[in-house]
């Protein structure tokens, strides 16, 4: 889970040009993204499923399978779907489906040592695409949201949760000190007692938890955060996208204006990215994942 607070993105700011095509009418399509290096099992294809009605732009992490894992491959399509957002939309909708939002990083991917920092790159771009769309995205979690899922959705501009939807942040049981980046990143914008419960303690925030604890805006039946946050974004006037595009480009630079962490916090984070007790810890994780069968859950 990484932010990185030191670069502000350009934003994009949205044309008063109407929306191409028909209203209401839905637009697909799927980002590949780029391939996992190492990974084992049966290739990923289209990742990332991004679906458009109207003014409103539904991004779907779509390997249900593998439970929405941020694998690199997932983080790229993530990346770049936001980025070619476009000018002519009002909002984005950001979910993994009725069933689980995400697992957080896919231990595919992770090796335990050092290298896994370019996971950690990968999230903070994703992240900085977030801030730098030049419209609201709002995350629409049900079921498990974890680990670097969770920094995702919160930098989101709101987040509606399903009653059967929780939050984690299971790190410190892989040996991980997050980049100092992004510690400091939600020290800064989330309550100080939320924030360490959730990275010192790795409590788990079931919906009615992490609305108390300012995590979520908004608790919703089962089944319905998605439909929920996509009422939330049709009721954005198209006429004010410039305002809008402004408001959050100025909030983003606040939010950036925080002091980088001094060059001992990134040496301890390495130490314990390359320590032996995470890489058993990550490998025992990855054998765990690796075998899951979905007809258990």
């Amino acid at each position: 889970m990484c932010r990185r607070t030191s670069r502000k993105p350009s934003v994009s700011i949205p044309s008063s040009r109407p929306p191409g095509g028909r209203p209401g009418r839905p637009r697909c399509r799927h980002y590949d993204g780029e391939p996992s290096p190492g990974r084992s099992g049966p290739a990923v294809t289209a990742p990332l499923d991004v679906h458009r009605v109207g003014d409103i732009v539904r991004l779907t992490l779509a390997t249900p399978r593998r439970k929405n894992a941020l694998s690199l491959q997932v983080l790229g399509a993530l990346s770049g779907a936001l980025r070619d957002l476009g000018t002519d939309i009002a909002g984005v909708l950001l979910t993994g489906g009725p069933d689980i939002f995400s697992a957080g990083a896919d231990f595919a991917d992770l090796t335990g040592t050092v290298a896994d920092i370019a996971v950690d790159d990968a999230v903070a771009d994703v992240a900085d695409a977030i801030a730098a769309a030049p419209v609201p995205v709002i995350a629409a979690i049900e079921g498990p949201c974890m680990g670097a899922a969770v920094h995702l959705a919160l930098t989101c501009d709101a987040r509606i949760i399903g009653e059967s939807g929780y939050l984690q942040v299971p790190a410190v049981r892989l040996g991980l000190l997050y980049n100092p980046e992004a510690v400091r990143w939600l020290s800064a914008n989330y309550p100080r007692d939320s924030v360490r419960r959730m990275l010192v303690i790795g409590e788990r925030f079931g919906a009615q938890d992490a609305q108390r604890a300012g995590l979520v805006s908004r608790v919703v039946p089962a089944g319905e955060a998605a439909t929920q946050a996509a009422t939330m974004l049709a009721a954005l006037s198209p006429e004010h996208r410039r305002a809008t595009a402004y408001t959050r480009a100025l909030l983003h630079e606040a939010e950036s204006a925080i002091p980088d962490p001094d060059e001992r916090w990134q040496r301890r984070r390495r130490e314990l990215l390359d320590s032996p007790a995470r890489a058993q810890a990550v490998a025992q994780a990855r054998r765990k994942h690796l075998h899951h069968n979905p007809s258990d859950d």
